[in-house]
């Protein structure tokens, strides 16, 4: 046997075909880990035992391949008589066979080197992590004995944060991970370890008529001594100056080698008026309730008494600006955008470096459509501190509405590497995922968040929607269930309502609409899913939905007429068009939502409902099927109310 004939069996003994197939299979396996491990929780060392596993597996594949075979009669050991003594190696074959033998060697280098790439990006990090500090600042405790002086602790904490992630030199936990463990149970070492930071900041407050007292304590985690601690007895008035020194404070204590940039920030600092001060720390902390109407309101008329005293006060202007984008969330009440705006607009008129003034400002443009002028906003926060997770969060946004999903995924994969312990990262990843029908990889995302904050109603409501779209009833109704146990907000009960309706229990999912509308009477959805409710219910409760459907397109071109760009609302607005008969106007939204995000699988799905209403089966079923194809789940299609050809669709 020569080795021509030697490779020929090779090949007829499918070893090649084997080889090709357990590499890619190896490949695609590590890049799925590499995204999911992490997101999973799994330790650092997971991806690197799959890695030496598949490199062990390899030799073992290429063997089984030579000595067996799969048949219709199953594995068969093929006949192994090969006379290795009669190969003839004349420099030809010798380099024939030298090819074969580099695949193999090539193969497995590529493992090796993989595995040395992930030791030497742990050693990066490690080396990085060395190289600069890191602290998370914890909410202060109030040891006054009147709970309302709370804000004053948690307030002059955020600021010293703030003023903290100004510093290049230095990383520092976001607030939302930081300040999560707020009146809870927990050591700071478990805290450290889970928010990956060396040191921690904690301290306390006691407030006495115009007397404060502020204690402060900077604590090295590893050793576990306080590298700093300091009690601050002054007057209230004083109380911007304390949170000053105990930034220049921690800084010192970490013998941080400024910049010049950086010891200008924590040295040149604006004099304060110390009531205007005050009045800003209230509204940040109704700023960091739960968003509704009375917070948003309490928020706006302390911000404009910190404005009246200090009509210069530019992070005050910002806090005005993002309680009316807050309150214009929840009402979709038009003269609240116009209040944000100008609210923002004066910020920048009077100091354009401050980092919350662009970040308002971005979510402004991103708010109104200019989705331009809000990535230049955000791109500017970044520059003045690229750890933000309020500007990568709203340019992660303002991606995802300008149907440039790529560029949204990296950023919100870009926040979560750098606040791993941030939800809002994990939030907006999973919206895009939800929104781009890829329900099962939105689902760790969701369940992520609730592991970090388990009492965050929000995102057992987006899992419970998850859920659902992938069929998973009983998971659903247990994730809705607990977000309504948390907060009984307009959203887990409009999602509850849908839930219902999927199942055809109409009066029920009234009942859950009706409290929806309640809470958020200027939401345009919940008047158009009542419509679609007294629709179905048939009889004399058929002809309330014209009225709801109505109202429902009445709010919907309010808010369009702030961002003439928003698909969502688009496709909507062309369902309850064609439910009230207006084909000519449902045809030209349908038409608009279409070519703006073609890849969008509600705009799809939304489509194929209003040409359902439209008595218009062919294009209903072409606009289904592409949301089909785009992920929305087949089991929802054959219980949906709102189609007219879900038979057709499922049986494909």
């Amino acid at each position: 046997m020569d080795i021509r004939r030697f490779l020929a069996e090779l090949k007829g003994r499918g070893v090649y075909r084997v080889a090709a197939i357990y590499a890619a299979g190896s490949w695609a396996l590590l890049q799925v880990g590499d995204i999911f491990f992490p997101i999973l929780g799994f330790p650092e060392w997971a991806i690197t035992g799959v890695l030496a596993v598949a490199a062990l597996g390899f030799p073992v594949a290429i063997i089984l391949a030579w000595v067996f075979e799969v048949t219709a009669e199953g594995i068969v050991e093929i006949d192994p008589e090969v006379n290795f003594g009669k190969l003839r190696l004349s420099p030809a074959r010798l380099a024939e066979l030298g090819l074969l033998l580099a695949l193999i060697f090539l193969v497995g280098f590529l493992y090796l080197e993989r595995l040395t790439l992930q030791e030497q990006f742990a050693e990066a990090v490690a080396d990085e992590g060395s190289q600069r500090p890191s602290v998370a600042v914890m909410a202060f405790q109030n040891m006054s004995d009147d709970p309302s002086v709370d804000y004053f602790g948690d307030g002059l904490a955020e600021e010293i944060l703030n003023l903290l992630a100004r510093v290049d030199e230095l990383d520092v936990a976001a607030r939302t991970s930081s300040f999560y463990y707020k009146n809870k149970d927990f050591e700071l070492k478990d805290v450290s370890e889970r928010l990956g930071v060396e040191h921690i900041l904690e301290g306390s407050v006691r407030r006495s008529g115009d007397k404060v007292r502020v204690t402060a304590q900077l604590i090295e985690m590893e050793s576990g001594f306080n590298l700093w601690s300091q009690t601050y007895d002054r007057d209230y008035s004083d109380s911007f100056r304390i949170q000053d020194d105990i930034a220049r404070q921690v800084v010192a204590s970490m013998h941080i080698a400024l910049s010049d940039a950086s010891s200008q920030l924590l040295n040149d600092r604006p004099v304060m008026n110390p009531e205007a001060y005050d009045y800003y720390l209230r509204g940040r902390d109704y700023l960091r309730q739960s968003l509704s109407k009375e917070s948003l309101g309490n928020a706006i008329e302390l911000f404009a008494h910190a404005i009246e005293l200090d009509p210069e006060y530019a992070a005050a202007h910002a806090g005005l600006c993002d309680s009316h984008l807050g309150l214009y969330r929840v009402t979709l009440a038009p003269e609240q955008f116009q209040e944000a705006k100008t609210s923002c607009e004066a910020a920048l008129a009077i100091e354009g470096d401050v980092l919350p003034v662009y970040v308002a400002l971005g979510n402004l443009y991103r708010y109104s459509g200019k989705y331009e002028q809000a990535l230049e906003q955000f791109n500017k926060a970044l520059a003045l501190d690229p750890n933000s997770i309020d500007a990568l969060d709203g340019l992660g946004h303002t991606y995802r509405q300008d149907n440039k999903a790529s560029q949204a995924e990296d950023t919100f994969q870009l926040a979560i590497q750098k606040q791993p312990m941030d939800w809002r990262g994990y939030m907006g990843m999973g919206g895009l995922l939800f929104t781009r029908g890829r329900f099962e990889e939105a689902i760790p995302y969701y369940a992520r968040i609730t592991n970090l904050m388990p009492d965050n109603a929000q995102a057992f409501n987006d899992l419970g929607a998850c859920y659902f779209l992938v069929g998973d009833f009983e998971n659903a109704a247990d994730a809705l269930r607990r977000s309504l146990e948390l907060e009984p907000t307009a959203l887990a009960y409009s999602n509850a309502g849908s839930s219902l309706f999927f199942l055809g229990e109409f009066d029920e999912a009234l009942e859950m609409y009706m409290k929806a509308v309640e809470l958020a009477p200027d939401d345009f959805q919940n008047w158009g899913a009542l419509g679609d409710t007294y629709r179905h219910l048939g009889g004399d409760m058929r002809e309330l939905a014209e009225p709801m459907y109505r109202n429902a397109i009445k709010l919907a071109m309010e808010r369009l007429s702030v961002n003439p760009s928003d698909t969502q609302t688009l496709g909507l607005l062309a369902h309850y068009q064609a439910g009230v008969g207006d084909r000519e106007q449902a045809l030209q939204n349908i038409a608009r939502a279409q070519a703006l995000a073609p890849e969008d699988v509600y705009v799809n799905y939304n489509a194929a409902t209003a040409f359902c209403s439209l008595g218009d089966e062919d294009q209903a079923e072409l606009a289904l099927s592409r949301a089909v194809e785009m992920g929305y789940s087949v089991d929802l299609v054959s219980v949906d109310a709102n189609l007219c050809v879900a038979r057709d669709t499922t049986s494909r």
